[in-house]
């Protein structure tokens, strides 16, 4: 090899040298940098984990989760009527909320725009927000968080929200929430009751169907960062809010308004303090309406130990007594808070004569053409109790002891059954227990013992007294009467959910009396209803449009029980009238409970049911058959054209 040959391989070899001491400087260079990554990033990592679990006291108050959790409310489901209207709905809305910790000085102006806003009272918000606000500043003086959230008022009207989104004033904000609104609102109030600002149902049909309508609410999951802005949401990490089942209610909103309008003015007609009503399908037992209202009387006297008479005596200053106790809670009506139609139980006077006649007749104990000594209205039974008759009569045959509503008679006829046939006979037709509706705090009334019955409770029942019963225990008993067929002297079970047919518990029939004693106790009280109709109905139509439906019925007149338990308040009257239509075929059970009638009719004697209740009846039963389509069925011939100049079934 020559001399170039030599030289030029010696470059090479010093050129390769070179080139494995690069590489070998560049591994060391990268294996240090990539041991120091490791080791700062696991430096971060730890101080990380440090700062996460054990962050010290200064940087505790700033340590806040990355992940957060943003909740979507779900719709809750609507209440629908029979037919399917609404009644009760959730739209959204929006409310004022400040953030004390931001509001700023001047104060008088802010709160002053926002009580404007929120149509609410100045002073109101400037204690409310004022109070927060010192709050606030106590808790940073003391190293604590401040607060950042206080609720002004309820949602805001759809004109007052723009007004809201003008205001520009820092620390005021709206926040996005649902609104419960009803149908008509004070028609069906009572009934459907209230919800509470988380949309929890708290009363009424609201509550007794919460677990339904309650809708189940979504949400999202996503990271934040340092200055609390999302980041990313992971995948599977957002649930979709899903809305609540609608519950289709057996109220007709039209005929909750019907009794609603004529309950309110049988009220003020009769200067009462109150009064119920409740319109029933017979057939399926939807409860196609349930009115309870009470009205503020002027002048009425709580009862006490001052103002309290001797039991069963007059009160010497004349006092209209409170008869009527509803729960006072302020921003709430009181007529929300408690249904008489299922809480409050009333002695029924007259309205259950038709059971124990019926009972009686069956049994064979007595005949509806057998005659019954009237003792010319006044009788005093084997152990000395007076009774008395509103119609006195000499005579009469036992289907007129019902017409007539005779209190001699029905004594004296009842008795013919043993003490356990006539508990029995009440139980049967349901008093006593629950009906069942799932509406809070229903009542079973009351009912004597076997233990604790006597012959005065005897005599007491046979006309209506020392007996507890519900305006809804009244209608499921009634429909008895009222049912037609194979279904004639059953028992329907009441229900506030609308049927259908296929549903279950629809076939269910309870009977309790033979059909042909359903019949008869029907075809007696239709001659009572033609009474009422005659002596306080058709006499403010005019003769060619006498009142267009056959209807069958009975009244009621009772005492009210004292508050302190002490006998009767003198005076003081429930009355109500109970009726089915149309005669031949009803449709519908009405029953009406005018509460303490004013003393004004006490004096002039139309407190009585026929009087106060019945027309109620009357008019409820019409204008309810005419928008059922219910084609107009008079009166038989010889009921129109008997003699009801008499004062019949009070």
């Amino acid at each position: 090899m020559g001399r170039w040959g030599w030289e030029g391989a010696g470059v090479a070899l010093a050129i390769d040298e070179v080139r494995d001491a690069r590489r070998k400087r560049a591994d060391v260079v990268f294996r240090v940098v990539v041991l120091a990554t490791i080791l700062l990033m696991g430096a971060i990592f730890v101080r990380v984990v440090q700062l996460q679990l054990a962050p010290g006291d200064r940087l505790a108050g700033f340590v806040q989760d990355r992940a957060s959790r943003r909740v979507y409310e779900g719709a809750r489901g609507d209440l629908l009527d029979r037919r399917g209207r609404v009644l009760a709905s959730t739209r959204g809305g929006f409310r004022l909320f400040v953030d004390p910790s931001e509001l700023e000085e001047p104060f008088g102006p802010t709160l002053e725009k926002l009580a404007i806003v929120a149509e609410m009272d100045f002073q109101e918000v400037a204690d409310r927000v004022m109070a927060k606000v010192a709050q606030s500043r106590q808790r940073v003086e003391a190293g604590l968080k401040p607060i950042r959230y206080l609720s002004v008022g309820d949602v805001l009207s759809d004109s007052r929200v723009e007004e809201a989104r003008q205001l520009g004033i820092k620390g005021v904000h709206l926040e996005r929430r649902s609104v419960r609104e009803q149908a008509d609102g004070v028609a069906v109030a009572s009934l459907l009751g209230k919800v509470g600002i988380d949309h929890n149902g708290l009363l009424g049909a609201e509550r007794a169907y919460d677990a339904m309508l309650e809708a189940d609410d979504g949400h999202m999951d996503f990271v934040r960062d340092a200055r609390g802005r999302p980041m990313w949401v992971e995948a599977g990490a957002y649930a979709a809010p899903e809305r609540g089942d609608d519950v289709r209610l057996s109220i007709d909103l039209v005929i909750q308004q019907i009794a609603y309008e004529e309950l309110e003015r049988g009220i003020a007609e009769c200067d009462a303090a109150g009064g119920r009503a409740i319109v029933m399908d017979p057939v399926s037992g939807e409860i196609l309406a349930m009115v309870d209202r009470v009205r503020d009387v002027p002048g009425l006297v709580e009862l006490t130990k001052e103002t309290a008479p001797p039991p069963n005596m007059p009160s010497e200053h004349g006092y209209r007594f409170r008869t009527i106790r509803m729960p006072k809670v302020e921003g709430v009506d009181a007529s929300m808070m408690r249904n008489r139609c299922v809480e409050d139980g009333y002695e029924p006077g007259s309205t259950f004569k038709a059971f124990l006649w019926a009972a009686v007749t069956e049994k064979g104990l007595a005949k509806p053409d057998e005659k019954v000594d009237g003792h010319k209205g006044i009788w005093h039974t084997e152990y000395g109790r007076l009774v008395k008759d509103v119609t006195p009569k000499d005579e009469m045959t036992w289907t007129e002891v019902l017409v007539y509503s005779s209190n001699i008679g029905m004594s004296q006829v009842t008795r013919r059954m043993t003490d356990a046939q006539l508990i029995e006979t009440v139980h049967k037709f349901g008093f006593g227990e629950r009906v069942g509706l799932p509406l809070p705090g229903e009542s079973a009334g009351m009912v004597t013992s076997a233990k604790n019955f006597t012959k005065y409770t005897q005599t007491s029942w046979s006309f209506g007294y020392e007996i507890l019963v519900t305006p809804v225990q009244m209608v499921r008993a009634f429909s008895a009467f009222a049912r037609d067929g194979a279904l004639a002297g059953t028992m329907v079970t009441p229900t506030l959910r609308a049927r259908s047919d296929n549903d279950g518990e629809f076939a269910l029939r309870y009977r309790v009396i033979q059909d042909w004693v359903a019949y008869l106790t029907r075809d007696a009280m239709s001659r009572v209803a033609q009474a009422m109709l005659d002596r306080y109905v058709n006499r403010g139509r005019e003769k060619d449009d006498p009142y267009p439906f056959a209807i069958f019925g009975k009244s009621g007149t009772a005492e009210i029980p004292r508050t302190d338990g002490k006998g009767y308040f003198d005076g003081q009257y429930n009355s109500s009238f109970i009726a089915g239509a149309p005669l031949e075929r009803p449709r519908v059970v009405v029953l009406v409970v005018i509460d303490d009638p004013g003393p004004e009719r006490v004096r002039k004697r139309t407190h009585y049911g026929s009087a106060t209740a019945g027309p109620v009846v009357a008019r409820i039963i019409e204008r309810t058959l005419g928008y059922m389509g219910v084609t107009p069925t008079p009166m038989p011939e010889a009921l129109v054209n008997g003699n009801h100049g008499e004062r019949l079934g009070e």
